[in-house]
C-alpha cells in the first residue's frame, strides 16, 4: 500500500486507480478511505481516482496539527503525484477539508462535491445549524472512557432505522470491523477542529461548480442547513436521497455514483 510524507512528516496512506481527469475522495470523522470503495471502483473506469486516509485514520500516521497544516500537506502530496485540476468529493469532515483546500489553493480545484457537509459544524448564536457544542465536547469525553465502542455507536446513529435494518448495513458493520479503528487522540483533536473552523465566507466566495448531496433524514446536515447552503451558494446543484442519513454513498452507492457522474459531465468552468 503506497505511503507518502509531506511538510508535517506524517505518513499519509493513499490509493490511486484509473486514468483520466483527477478525482479526490475525502472521508469523514471516525472512518477511513475504504468507505469509498464502490466509488473508486466505478469512477476509476473513467477517471484517475485518489482515496486517502486523513491523519489518524486508517493507515495514515498522526500528529497534532491545524486544518491548514493538513491541507498544506495534501497540496504537496497532490503535486508530487501529479494530481492537478482536481474535483474533490468530501463527506462530512472531508467536505470541510475540501473547502479549506480550496481556500488555500483555489487554482488547483476544478469542482467541489459536498456530501452531508457544511462550512461550519458547530452551532453558535449567529448560526443555528450544525452540532451542539456541548454534545461535541461530551462525545470527546466519552472517547476517553468508552473507546472504541463509542465510535461504533456514533457511526450507527448516522443511519436511519430503515438503513440499519438493511442487508447492506449489516455488511458495513462487518466491513468496519475488518481493520483497526482511528487513533483516539486524533478523533478528539478533530472534534476541536470541527468546533472551531468557520468557512462560511469561503463557501460564499467559491467560483467553481459545486454539488451538495444529502440524505433527507440526515440529522447532522439537516433540511434547515441545506436551505442555508442554498442561500450561501446560489447556482449550485443539490441532490437528495430519500430514507438516507449521513452517508447516502454507503446506503445507495449506485444511485450516488450516477448523480456525481452527471454533475461531473455537465459542470464546466
Amino acid at each position: 500500500m503506497p505511503h507518502i510524507k509531506a511538510h508535517s512528516d506524517i505518513d499519509w496512506h493513499y490509493d490511486i486507480e484509473g486514468k483520466g481527469g483527477h478525482l479526490l475522495f475525502l472521508h469523514g470523522w471516525g472512518v477511513d478511505k475504504r468507505i469509498w470503495r464502490h466509488q473508486s471502483k466505478f469512477f476509476s473506469q473513467y477517471y484517475r481516482v485518489m482515496t486517502i486516509d486523513l491523519p489518524g485514520h486508517g493507515k495514515s500516521g498522526w500528529k497534532k496539527m491545524a486544518l491548514e497544516g493538513m491541507v498544506r500537506d495534501l497540496k504537496t502530496i497532490l503535486q508530487a503525484l501529479q494530481f492537478n485540476d482536481i474535483s474533490v468529493i468530501g463527506s462530512s469532515l472531508g467536505g470541510l477539508v475540501a473547502l479549506k483546500l480550496y481556500e488555500k489553493f483555489p487554482n488547483g480545484v476544478k469542482r467541489l462535491v459536498f456530501v452531508g457537509s457544511m462550512p461550519k459544524f458547530s452551532r453558535s448564536a449567529d448560526y443555528p445549524h450544525g452540532l451542539d457544542v456541548g454534545k461535541m465536547r461530551k462525545l470527546g469525553g466519552q472517547l476517553d472512557t468508552d473507546y472504541p465502542s463509542i465510535v461504533n455507536v456514533f457511526f450507527r446513529s448516522l443511519f436511519t432505522r430503515e438503513e440499519r435494518q438493511s442487508r447492506r448495513f449489516k455488511w458495513l458493520q462487518k466491513f468496519r470491523q475488518s481493520d483497526g479503528v482511528p487513533m483516539k487522540q486524533a478523533l478528539v483533536e478533530y472534534l476541536d477542529i470541527l468546533e472551531q473552523e468557520d468557512l462560511r465566507e469561503v463557501l460564499k466566495a467559491v467560483h467553481v461548480p459545486v454539488q451538495f448531496i444529502n440524505g433527507r433524514d440526515d440529522e447532522i446536515c439537516t433540511k434547515e442547513t441545506v436551505e442555508f447552503l442554498r442561500k450561501s451558494c446560489p447556482g449550485s446543484r443539490f441532490d437528495f436521497f430519500e430514507q438516507c442519513g449521513h452517508f447516502p454513498f454507503l446506503s445507495k452507492p449506485h444511485e450516488f455514483n450516477q448523480v456525481v457522474e452527471e454533475f461531473l459531465k455537465k459542470s464546466t468552468l
